[in-house]
């Protein structure tokens, strides 16, 4: 049964207008009636974007938003992404959300207002209620490197829980056994999944779990140096876990200004293996990621979505990350 507009107006006592206004967004509407319109539309199976998808012009522009786009990790993602549009004759609109949730809101507005042929996010960390009514204008979404919960998009993530597995058992197969880890925050997928990767080595390695020995670098430089100088000072592990990279970048700077040695007084293990890494003195260990692939294959489900909407399922691809071992995590070479 096809339900319509003047159903949605009467079960909520409104205008068709106002449900008009509401779902197509081309009037004002207070928030909160809009809001109200659309849990019933969606409630209600009402296919309130087919009609504006299909008379949408075509603009061959595509958004991209990052969550921080001074980290290299999501430049070297965007350069797979143009990459790959580019040669299809799209170009593209980076927004850089500071992992910033409201500043994500802001941009996904601002890229509808654009008309642009869909949207390729990494999503802020934070609160994402609301983003959904934003996004489901009949605008293709591929996410990358994160899920948001609820929203049924295609996406491209990493095996998170493997990497840091197997960046922990390393650690542990080289001697270490007071690991210390640094992570995001939890709020954000790649922090959930790393930390239990993290706990899944040691639990399997007969070691137990420590709070104490977890900080949180809130995925910045500055925030990676303060936490390996809280874990030192601390609880002195003999070897630490790093979750991203330029949380790294802080943590072995916190090392050297304490004048420890690597790998034989603490042994070190980061996430993301970018060009800086066999360089260190020590060359770094680290769990490198497919980036350009995470790029270049949210670039190509996005095209796919574009080619025939949403007559296709909805893809997750899971890339798998990789360890390199290098010398911050071999003990007895330093």
């Amino acid at each position: 049964m096809t339900v319509t507009i003047k159903e949605i107006a009467e079960r909520l006592g409104v205008s068709t207008a106002t449900v008009s206004r509401a779902l197509n967004n081309t009037g004002y509407v207070s928030e909160e009636t809009r809001k109200k319109i659309i849990e019933i539309a969606d409630a209600l199976g009402y296919e309130r974007y087919k009609e504006k998808e299909a008379s949408r012009v075509k603009t061959n522009l595509v958004g991209v938003i990052v969550s921080d786009i001074t980290n290299p990790f999501f430049t070297q993602i965007v350069r797979g992404i143009e990459d790959v549009l580019s040669s299809s004759g799209y170009s593209l609109l980076l927004c850089n959300a500071d992992e910033n949730i409201d500043k994500e809101i802001h941009y996904l507005k601002v890229l509808q207002d654009k008309n642009v042929d869909g949207i390729i996010l990494v999503p802020a960390g934070g609160d994402h209620k609301g983003i959904k009514d934003i996004v489901n204008r009949g605008i293709p979404l591929v996410l990358v490197d994160r899920l948001i919960n609820g929203l049924d998009v295609d996406a491209v993530i990493i095996d998170n829980v493997s990497g840091a597995y197997e960046g922990v058992s390393h650690l542990i197969s080289e001697g270490y056994r007071k690991i210390g880890i640094i992570i995001g925050p939890l709020e954000v997928m790649t922090a959930k999944e790393r930390l239990e990767g993290y706990k899944k080595a040691l639990q399997d390695n007969g070691i137990e779990f420590n709070e104490d020995l977890v900080e949180f670098g809130e995925y910045t430089q500055d925030g990676g140096y303060r936490a390996a100088k809280t874990l030192i000072k601390k609880e002195k592990p003999d070897a630490i876990f790093v979750t991203n990279n330029v949380m790294t970048t802080g943590a072995l700077l916190a090392i050297k200004e304490l004048g420890i040695k690597i790998p034989n007084e603490i042994g070190i293990v980061g996430f993301d293996d970018l060009e800086w890494a066999p360089l260190m003195n020590p060359p770094l260990t680290t769990i490198s990621q497919p980036i350009y692939s995470i790029g270049s294959t949210s670039a190509q489900l996005l095209l796919r979505r574009l080619g025939r909407s949403s007559k296709l399922r909805k893809e997750v691809v899971i890339l798998k990350p990789k360890l390199i071992i290098r010398e911050s995590s071999k003990r007895g070479k330093g």
